[in-house]
């Protein structure tokens, strides 16, 4: 790949992911849940009924928004990668990560066999 080639993928990765980044922001808006730790702050009270409804409500709001912060930090992260050339490169094993795989997942930092649950613990 020639240095033009390479800046036009190195341009669309990174639009890529600033657009990915973009959407998951506005996912947490339409949740209505800015802090990720509120659960933390969340009563059910002694009865059941609509506080409880709302507290789950809450709750579950909260964590979908963790989880698309979350990814976020993935996304972040991968722009780091992106900028310093080591963007694609396991980081576990340092092999080149699949192009299938980054097409799926662009903030992927591991190849498959190393995000395998048993090999991460």
């Amino acid at each position: 790949m020639d240095h033009e080639q390479q800046a036009a993928w190195h341009e669309r990765v990174r639009r890529a992911l600033i657009d990915k980044r973009t959407e998951l922001f506005a996912k947490v808006e339409q949740l209505g849940a800015h802090d990720p730790a509120e659960t933390s702050n969340l009563n059910f009270g002694k009865r059941i009924g609509e506080g409880t409804t709302y507290a789950v409500e809450r709750m579950t709001g909260a964590y979908q928004a963790r989880t698309l912060y979350e990814t976020v930090r993935e996304i972040d992260e991968a722009l780091v990668r992106l900028d310093a050339g080591t963007y694609g490169l396991c980081a576990s094993c340092g092999k080149r990560i699949p192009a299938p795989r980054l097409d799926l997942v662009p903030w992927a930092a591991r190849c498959v066999p190393c995000s395998a649950p048993a090999r991460r613990a």
